[in-house]
């Protein structure tokens, strides 16, 4: 199918993030520059101040992006008075570690190590590190806060498209049985299997916000979603599949392609006389795993889709903000005539909190 280029939607934040390094890039120069006159007034020559100045403030830069990286793990939520240790003694180590490597440069420039430069310039700078690490725990303390009620909203969402999906799935799959039984009570035995594996996926995907899937049992949900689906399209609904089997334990948000498979039958498949195909992909890429839901519907005009007043892309797309901070992103293409794809592209990753 030939669609336009990629039209990358306002899912990551890679803009924003190139942004904040190149902030941060300027923050550290002009530190530097404001510490080597400070350098100067203590009595070192030009050749050592700029490197004393620029090992001072890049060590200190480099050892606060570690530690922002070890306080994101999961292994500092503990109880509370393990926590109070363990940052007291990870402090403590800041402060060490900082004072020891402007220390050790300060002898390799040449100069004394002198009694008053341990009471004033080493002491001072093993406060300013444990002052500097209890900035990182805070600041820490306030994403992790930030981020839970991020995934509260997406867990709303998540409880608003379980609830839109009830009333409209439930009453059409029932039309269908109904007919069905009278027909096939043996298909009608399968369909009613299909549809309480289905409703049971549904009603506990909601429980833990934060928890996650194999994408084997997404798929599987998304196979029974079809299939009853198949009841009241019948042949209109075509389906292909291509996924490799090496993804299917990987991680993903529970119901994340339950909308896009929805909106694909109800927008793209549904409205035609002959119905379409519904094609899912699934592959490892170099920047992730890839998840695509397409279409072989009527599209629409690139861009359209933004003023959409239905939750489906838009709870996917802050599902993703929310759990992944800007390392998935949502890809979207379409044209009038030339169908829908929607491309999921996530950290590769095993299910931490799996849903049972």
């Amino acid at each position: 199918m030939q669609v336009d280029p990629p039209i990358a939607h306002a899912v990551t934040s890679s803009r924003a993030r190139g942004r904040g390094l190149l902030l941060g890039a300027a923050l550290t120069l002009v530190a530097i520059a404001l510490l080597i006159p400070i350098f100067r007034l203590q009595g070192l020559e030009w050749v050592r101040a700029v490197p004393a100045a620029t090992f001072f403030v890049v060590s200190c830069v480099a050892l606060s992006w570690g530690t922002w990286r070890l306080l994101l793990q999961r292994r500092w939520r503990v109880a509370r008075w393990r926590a109070f240790v363990m940052h007291a003694l990870a402090s403590l180590a800041f402060g060490l570690s900082w004072t020891a490597a402007f220390t050790a440069l300060v002898m390799l420039l040449g100069q004394q190590i002198t009694i008053g430069f341990l009471k004033q310039g080493a002491a001072w700078q093993f406060v300013w590190g444990i002052i500097i690490y209890a900035v990182l725990v805070q600041a820490a303390l306030a994403r992790e806060r930030l981020k839970e009620k991020e995934l509260a909203a997406a867990g709303a969402e998540l409880q608003a498209l379980r609830s839109q999906l009830d009333p409209h799935f439930l009453f059409n799959t029932l039309h269908s049985l109904t007919q069905l039984v009278r027909e096939d009570p043996v298909a009608t035995q399968d369909a009613l299997e299909r549809f309480g594996d289905l409703m049971r996926y549904v009603l506990t995907s909601s429980r833990e916000v934060d928890a996650e899937v194999a994408l084997e049992d997404e798929i599987g949900f998304v196979r029974n979603y079809l299939e009853l689906e198949r009841l009241r399209l019948g042949e209109r609904l075509r389906t292909f599949e291509s996924i490799e089997p090496d993804a299917l334990e990987l991680a993903v948000p529970p119901l994340l392609l339950q909308p896009l498979v929805e909106n694909a039958i109800r927008h793209g498949i549904a409205p035609r006389r002959d119905g379409g195909t519904l094609r899912l992909t699934v592959r490892m890429r170099e920047d992730g795993l890839l998840l695509q839901v397409a279409d072989s519907g009527n599209g629409c005009p690139p861009g359209a889709w933004s003023s959409a007043r239905g939750l489906g892309l838009q709870a996917v797309q802050r599902q993703l903000l929310a759990r992944f901070h800007g390392a998935a992103r949502c890809e979207i293409e379409s044209r009038p005539g030339a169908g829908f794809i929607v491309d999921l592209v996530l950290p590769v990753r095993l299910p931490r909190r799996v849903v049972r």
